[in-house]
């Protein structure tokens, strides 16, 4: 992000002399999380990793000073606030921000005793470590408290679930802004193998009105590590952050949990008490994402069905195991019919002569949705049986808004419900009836609330302006679609919706999104049919859709029995399943370089069920080669070898569509590396593979790296966007690394070759998948002793390439896609 795109957020804390809490903490979390953080010191502490020695108030005059400096030049866009020395510099603060920053998102974390145990706040001279944060809160967005501080701001004894779920609802009705009260340091939870946190709204602006004034349970599994320093500081500056970045507050606390969750996971210790927490970046992980479930339901007696969630890790013990069999308001944990990720472009209709029209035109998924009463014998009715008949007659996914009665009776492929239509409808009687399920959200706190039920489909919304449907909440727009997809899509077919048309398709399809529902363009065109197809067309590719000879249909079936046979093996890997096996099918992936690596890697993503390969590669079939490029024989020899390789790979998987480009620096390797999900490179020299890591990098595509030479295998993962710590190919390379590395030069046996090349393609499926294990990481094989290594990657602050993305970004496309012969044929040929 531009440093001038960067919102400024401000610290109001105390000054941790050990690093790991309090400024220090706040500052580092703030930048990983793309903003510029400001400190006002309140208090200097002298502690370290096991104990806090003395705590020194700075005086009134310094702290005046401190703010009155930042308001004029770095005004904030949100404001955390933490450690306070007494209650004279509480109302000092309280006073000052109400006469100059009385709306700017206020995150207060009443910090009043360091993780060790020791008070560091002190309301009076007698020492009592507790404030009186009542004034603070009425300019406050929300409060953050542990078990102690709440113990002490509501002042009850908690000492199990019952009395924590009580002190908390009577210090949210004392007080004016939402309570997030954290339970990652409670006992009582230790045991259940769960870090829980209860948070109780107010009125939401940009919400859903079922969650104005609820209260939810935010659980995710505990991590298993003692280095829990400054976790509570870490949290509330990041739901700082994300404030900042214009998230609402829902949304904003789950992606400060998921940082948590990660943050957690890469804590670290330097000292002899807990250290402090890693600074993971923006972590969307579907699994770092914690369960949201109503106060009122939550199941305190069974932890275990909350560990059955569908994005957790697989549960660990029987009892989670035995509690996937149950599922939440009576629906089984099988979920919803099982829909193939693809459904393409997904018409949402109110005309059933419209409706019958596209189905002729050969649309397989589209929904009716009446907006007027429905009374029994009305035509509304008779509208809605006709839409179910059309439905089997075409064999079509046709599903019914709102109207599930009228759905199960008839017969209906399946039901799509908005977020307010769940509690009244029956999800029991719906899923008995062997229907499908499509669910509405609007942001990463809905959507987490409906992937409760396993529905069928997920929609995404609205991502642009639109006025078929008046919605409290903000447009979504294009990055946070792709966040949702990244999060959501190994998980459930994603649908964008929202004004969506034929001049913005092309950006959503670049999110990742697996679906787009249209309305207006469709319904609103000249020729409603014409428009359909059209959109089809671009959404699926002109090309690619001729060059496969695969028709729409054909694209978006589920598998087939023969594919369950085919990929039988690795459909039994619950990580795969059929859902798995869908999303490979719907995924494209470049691989540059078809040489030992390329062409190994090339035969086994397509075996998996990839649907999609991009090869690039402008090199011939050499004698040289066959001894460790199995692919081709002698009879190939002169022969360029993306034309092998199309041609061998096609008669073997007929299922996978391979498209194939011999120019590497060309125009239609910019488009063609556009349209992959995934990027490999498996070329032999530095020039080239620079290119292709400062194209990813400009592109926000994902790049595994790979390469040998002699008895040295190297492999690495980098996506600077997803995780800025560990940098890029560049930051470990940099551009002016010399030496040629490859096989003609060094030499290398086949077998190092294939095993390496294997690496590379289980991390490419994982990718996939959405299992992310190899991202940020560099993996050493030592071929003669078949010992591996690995190591963290490390972004370098001097990159030319991530560090100062808009300079170089701009270049690299110039250098990599326009077609300057950088380097000569022989040069780019990847000799593997």
């Amino acid at each position: 992000m531009a440093a001038d795109k960067r919102p400024i957020v401000w610290s109001i804390a105390g000054s941790d002399s050990g690093g790991g809490a309090g400024i220090q903490a706040d500052l580092a979390t703030l930048s990983n999380l793309g903003c510029h953080g400001c400190s006002v010191i309140t208090t200097l502490t002298a502690q370290s990793s096991v104990a806090v020695t003395l705590t020194e108030a700075v005086s009134e005059e310094m702290l005046l000073a401190q703010l009155n400096a930042l308001l004029g030049d770095l005004p904030p866009k949100a404001i955390k606030i933490g450690l306070l020395a007494n209650q004279a510099q509480l109302q000092q603060l309280c006073d000052w921000l109400a006469r100059h920053l009385p709306d700017v998102p206020l995150v207060v974390d009443p910090v009043m005793v360091a993780s060790c145990g020791d008070a560091l706040s002190k309301s009076t001279a007698t020492g009592a470590a507790r404030l009186d944060y009542r004034p603070l809160a009425a300019l406050s967005t929300v409060l953050t408290p542990n078990i102690h501080e709440l113990a002490l701001l509501s002042r009850s004894d908690i000492h199990d679930f019952s009395s924590w779920q009580d002190a908390a609802t009577c210090l949210a009705n004392e007080l004016p802004c939402h309570l997030l009260a954290k339970g990652g340091d409670f006992e009582a939870g230790v045991a259940r193998g769960l870090a829980e946190d209860l948070l109780l709204f107010k009125d939401l602006p940009h919400s859903s009105g079922l969650h104005q004034r609820q209260g939810f349970v935010l659980a995710s599994p505990r991590q298993a590590s003692s280095n829990n320093h400054g976790s509570g500081c870490t949290l509330s500056s990041a739901i700082a952050a994300f404030l900042a970045h214009d998230w609402i507050l829902p949304d904003a606390l789950i992606l400060a949990k998921a940082y948590i969750n990660g943050a957690l996971a890469q804590s670290y210790r330097v000292g002899t008490g807990p250290g402090p927490l890693g600074r993971p970046g923006a972590c969307l992980a579907a699994e770092l994402m914690p369960v949201i479930w109503p106060l009122e339901d939550y199941p305190w007696a069974n932890p275990a069905q909350v560990l059955g969630a569908p994005w957790l890790a697989a549960p660990t013990s029987a009892d989670a195991v035995s509690a996937k069999g149950v599922g939440v308001k009576g629906v089984s944990a099988e979920g919803f019919k099982t829909l193939p990720h693809n459904l393409g472009i997904y018409p949402v209709v109110a005309d059933v002569e419209l409706l019958e029209a596209l189905l002729k035109a050969g649309c397989r998924t589209i929904q009716l949705r009446l907006k007027q009463e429905v009374l029994p014998g009305s035509s509304a009715e008779q509208a809605i049986i006709c839409a179910i008949a059309l439905g089997h007659q075409y064999q079509a996914r046709v599903f019914i808004n709102d109207h599930w009665q009228l759905a199960i009776a008839h017969g209906a492929f399946g039901v799509h419900l908005g977020q307010e239509d769940l509690s009244q409808a029956s999800l029991e009687a719906i899923q008995g009836a062997g229907m499908a399920l499509g669910l509405s959200s609007h942001g990463y706190f809905e959507a987490l609330l409906a992937l409760r039920h396993r529905p069928s489909y997920l929609a995404l919304g609205h991502i642009f302006a639109t006025k078929t449907k008046v919605m409290p909440s903000l447009p979504q727009g294009l990055a946070r679609l792709g966040a949702y997809s990244e999060t959501f899509g190994s998980l459930v077919p994603t649908v964008a919706i929202g004004g969506i048309d034929e001049h913005n398709l092309d950006a959503v399809k670049h999110t990742g999104v697996a679906n787009v529902a249209v309305v207006r363009a469709i319904t609103e065109a000249a020729e409603p049919v014409t428009a359909f197809r059209r959109l089809t067309q671009s959404w699926l590719g002109r090309a690619a859709t001729i060059a496969s000879g695969i028709s729409y249909a054909q694209q978006n079936a589920g598998l087939s029995d023969r594919d369950f046979i085919r990929y039988g093996s690795q459909l039994l890997l619950p990580r795969v399943s059929e859902a798995g096996q869908l999303a490979l099918r719907a995924k494209t992936v470049a691989i540059v370089g078809l040489g030992g690596l390329g062409h190994h890697l090339a035969r086994s993503l397509a075996a998996a069920g990839v649907g999609r390969l991009i090869l690039i590669d402008p090199d011939i079939v050499e004698l040289g080669n066959l001894p460790r490029q199995l692919l081709y024989n002698e009879q190939d020899i002169g022969r360029l070898k993306v034309d092998v390789a199309k041609e061998k790979l096609g008669r073997d998987y007929p299922n996978c569509l391979i498209e194939i480009e011999p120019e590497l620096f060309g125009p239609k390797s910019a488009e063609l590396i556009r349209e992959a999900s995934l990027v490999l490179d498996a070329s032999d020299n530095f020039l080239c593979r620079h290119n292709l890591n400062r194209a990813c990098v400009k592109l926000g595509k994902e790049l595994i790296a790979a390469a040998i030479s002699a008895d040295s295998g190297l492999l690495c993962h980098t996506a600077p966007w997803l995780n800025p710590e560990a940098g890029c190919y560049e930051c470990l390379f940099p551009r002016d690394s010399t030496g040629s590395g490859r096989c003609r030069d060094m030499g290398v046996l086949g077998p190092a070759v294939q095993t390496l090349a294997a690496m590379q393609s289980l991390a490419a499926i994982n990718t996939l998948l959405g299992e992310r294990s190899t991202l940020g990481r560099l993996i050493s094989l030592d071929c003669r002793t078949l010992s591996v290594r690995e190591a963290a990657l490390c972004a370098d602050p001097a990159c030319l390439c991530c560090q100062t993305q808009s300079q170089a970004g701009n270049q690299t496309e110039a250098q990599f896609m326009t077609g300057r012969p950088e380097l000569s044929r022989e040069e780019n040929c990847d000799a593997n």
